[in-house]
């Protein structure tokens, strides 16, 4: 991949009090200097906000309730070719013109967990090409954005002390250590390590499946007695059974028409019921004086109605008597089908007799009937055990996509000596004791170190640049300027502050560039002058706080020198 950042200039301004800083930062080491609390680990922080992390934002909040904005000028190379962007934070928005210059605006990103800071982590995963995914109890999800810069910054306060907790926001993540440095290293990255672990699961399920229905039919000796009967009287019992086959359908059909002509049979007998009381009713009433049957109308004394009344008589007799031949026929039908019936019956239990006393080598018909459920079970595990066994070879041909234990323990043990190697080289020249306690230099199980005070803080910026070192031997990991805030404590000796800078100034990245700060106060006894000239020399950036002897003291009054800068800034700003 060969992705890095390279910072070219920093503005910061305020409309409010009409202050600005602005720094060009070079190719090589860039020195910020000045006095304790002028400012100087400030500028830095400011820096981090610039690119969407929030971590420092309370030790920022003075310098932001002045109203400013922070823009940083920087190119991405990847691939040989170099995009120029612009970062500018203001408040709780960031917008960002890319190389073709499009801005792209994020409002609302002070929380984490906004859409709008969501939005911003995902662009710059897709810029830096990162996909480091961490684990918490929601789940696994994109890391923060702080994790991109992580390798390549040791914060003021914690970061001179405890490994990778420069920023405070990572520590609830589970496995941490690991997934950060498996992925830097290149190792494994999270989602390859649960897909793993689901295929391993996943095989050991089809295993166990495949075990049980091999024991199965291993332990059954119904099963084994069902094939034998299968293989000996296979052939006879099919013809046998599609001859009871063959009858038992003749006799549904006789069955079926024997239902429906009782039925028909039923609608004759209710049809003549019917019929019979409307001819009583005709005997018994008179037109024009009786009522009708089924209401209290008198019946009509018109001679037509009287006509027709006396016909429908003479209808109602000749349909009574044809039900009546009807129905003789159809009992006759019924009586001869149930003879039928009553025959095939007979012709199908004396087949089953024939069936079940048919037997070869001692084995009857009836065993095979019973043993055809066996047989079944037999077939559906064979097919089961079959199925499994290619799910279990296509998860096994998945599995070998994924590295195994051994693979990773072997490539983090590489990795390791090759940390080690530099690692101890570089302790030897910042002036510390041998370890002989792995744990305080295998890379995996490093999480403190057995020193104190000016020891300990050697230790650990021994540990950065070995680290730092480590990750120039990949292309797939993007770099970052190398930050060093405050490479001097307080309580270290001059001699020691020489020794740390002449280290530094022999082991800094050159493929990219870095950024340090260190106390200078012109007010007691400065020591910039000596360290250009007998260390720097032409390898260092200078850029000066507060003129080496003001506290807060990062902004100054505006001189105008960046007018056209600062005017440019407020027009992306405020171009919606």
């Amino acid at each position: 991949m060969n992705l890095k950042l390279h910072i070219d200039s920093v503005l910061i301004h305020s409309e409010e009090n009409d202050k600005f800083f602005f720094a060009e930062f070079k190719d090589k080491l860039n020195v910020i200097y000045g006095k304790n609390t002028a400012g100087k680990s400030t500028l830095i922080q400011l820096i981090l906000f610039a690119f969407g992390i929030n971590d420092n934002k309370i030790k920022l909040a003075e310098i932001l309730s002045e109203n400013i904005f922070i823009r940083i000028d920087c190119s991405i190379k990847r691939d040989g070719e170099t995009e120029q962007y612009v970062f500018i934070r203001q408040d709780e928005t960031l917008l960002i013109r890319d190389t073709n210059n499009k801005v792209i605006r994020f409002n609302g990103i002070s929380a984490d967990q906004s859409a709008e800071h969501i939005k911003l982590k995902k662009y710059f995963n897709e810029i830096f090409r990162f996909n480091l995914q961490l684990e918490s109890n929601s789940g696994i999800s994109e890391a923060p954005i702080e994790t991109i810069f992580l390798p390549y910054y040791v914060s003021q306060e914690v970061g001179w002390v405890y490994l990778r907790k420069s920023f405070s926001n990572l520590t609830y993540y589970k496995n941490f250590k690991e997934d950060f440095l498996d992925y830097y290293l290149g190792i494994e990255n999270i989602f390859d390590r649960e897909e793993k672990r689901r295929i391993e699961k996943e095989i050991n399920r089809l295993k166990q499946q495949i075990r049980f229905y091999k024991d199965v039919e291993k332990d059954n000796q119904d099963l084994k007695l069902a094939n034998v009967i299968e293989e000996t009287l296979e052939g006879k019992a099919n013809v046998l059974i599609a001859d009871i086959s063959d009858r038992k359908n003749k006799l549904l059909e006789l069955e079926k028409l024997y239902v429906d002509n009782s039925n028909r049979l039923t609608f004759y007998n209710q049809r003549l019921s019917v019929v019979s009381k409307v001819n009583r009713n005709h005997k018994n009433q008179e037109p024009g004086k009786d009522n009708c049957p089924t209401c209290t109308q008198v019946l009509p004394s018109h001679i037509e109605d009287v006509y027709s009344f006396f016909q429908e008589e003479n209808d109602t007799l000749s349909l009574k008597k044809e039900l009546n031949e009807k129905i003789k026929k159809m009992q006759s039908s019924l009586n001869s089908l149930n003879n039928k019936i009553e025959e095939n019956r007979l012709e199908i239990n004396s087949t089953y007799k024939t069936f079940n006393k048919y037997s070869e080598n001692n084995i009857t018909l009836e065993n095979y009937i019973e043993s055809k459920a066996n047989t079944q079970l037999f077939e559906n595990l064979t097919k089961q055990i079959g199925q499994l066994t290619i799910n279990l070879n296509h998860e096994k041909e998945e599995l070998k996509k994924y590295k195994t234990d051994d693979d990773i323990n072997l490539e983090r043990t590489k990795k390791s000596n090759i940390f080690k190697s530099k690692y101890f080289t570089y302790n030897s020249e910042l002036g510390l004791p041998s370890l002989k306690d792995e744990r305080f230099y295998k890379l995996y199980e490093i999480s403190s170190f057995p020193f104190q005070g000016v020891e300990l803080h050697k230790a650990v910026l021994s540990y950065h640049f070995a680290f730092n070192n480590l990750l120039t031997h990949s292309n797939d990991i993007h770099r970052l300027p190398f930050i060093l805030d405050s490479v001097f404590k307080e309580d270290i000796d001059g001699g020691n502050r020489i020794k740390i800078l002449k280290f530094i100034t022999k082991n800094f990245p050159t493929d990219t560039q870095t950024i340090l700060s260190i106390a200078d106060d012109k007010n007691q006894d400065t020591k910039i002058e000596e360290y250009k000239r007998d260390i720097f020399k032409d390898k260092a950036h200078l850029i000066c706080i507060g003129n080496g002897e003001k506290e807060k003291a990062l902004l100054k009054e505006n001189d105008n020198s960046k007018k056209e800068l600062i005017e440019e800034t407020f027009e992306i700003i405020e171009n919606i």
